[in-house]
């Protein structure tokens, strides 16, 4: 898959050999949310979303990768999935071709998965704010993943 969306902005399927230069410069807000979720350096935690997802995506800026994007199933055969979307410092040099390719993946990802839902650090409202304009809504539901010091708010679609 190969979805041109301007002259510097492309999706495509996210590979391994996106993970080291997405680590390498990520967010610092997405860095905090990432271990407070799985417990990993930047590239491990990349790589186990890439491994559990059923669809990944990369939004690559003048060539290179600036976030990546994908779905867990929650069930094999189910309808539902749990969407998580990780940033680099780059996409702040290009917002809006950020968010178009930000709706062009949910809609890739809701057309497999209709029930889609996300975790989002309490701490990290810009990510709250990001998944709202998407459609999301948070449930009200706020849980611990592997640890008891941050907090994570259910959203869905």
């Amino acid at each position: 898959m190969k979805n041109t969306l301007s002259n510097d902005s492309s999706l495509v399927r996210l590979c391994k050999a996106h993970l080291p230069p997405l680590a390498a410069d990520l967010r610092a807000q997405d860095k905090a949310e990432m271990w407070a979720a799985y417990r990993l350096p930047p590239q491990e935690s990349l790589a186990l979303c890439l491994q559990r997802s059923a669809l990944a995506l990369a939004f690559l800026y003048q060539g290179r990768v600036a976030a990546a994007a994908g779905v867990e199933p929650a069930s094999l055969l189910g309808r539902r999935g749990c969407v998580w979307s990780w940033t680099g410092q780059r996409v702040e040099k290009c917002p809006k071709s950020f968010w178009k390719a930000s709706l062009v993946a949910r809609d890739v990802f809701k057309r497999f998965y209709p029930h889609l839902f996300a975790a989002c650090d309490c701490r990290y409202r810009q990510a709250g704010r990001y998944l709202r304009r998407l459609g999301a809504r948070p449930t009200g539901d706020v849980f611990y993943l592997t640890g008891k010091e941050t907090r994570f708010e259910l959203y869905r679609f």
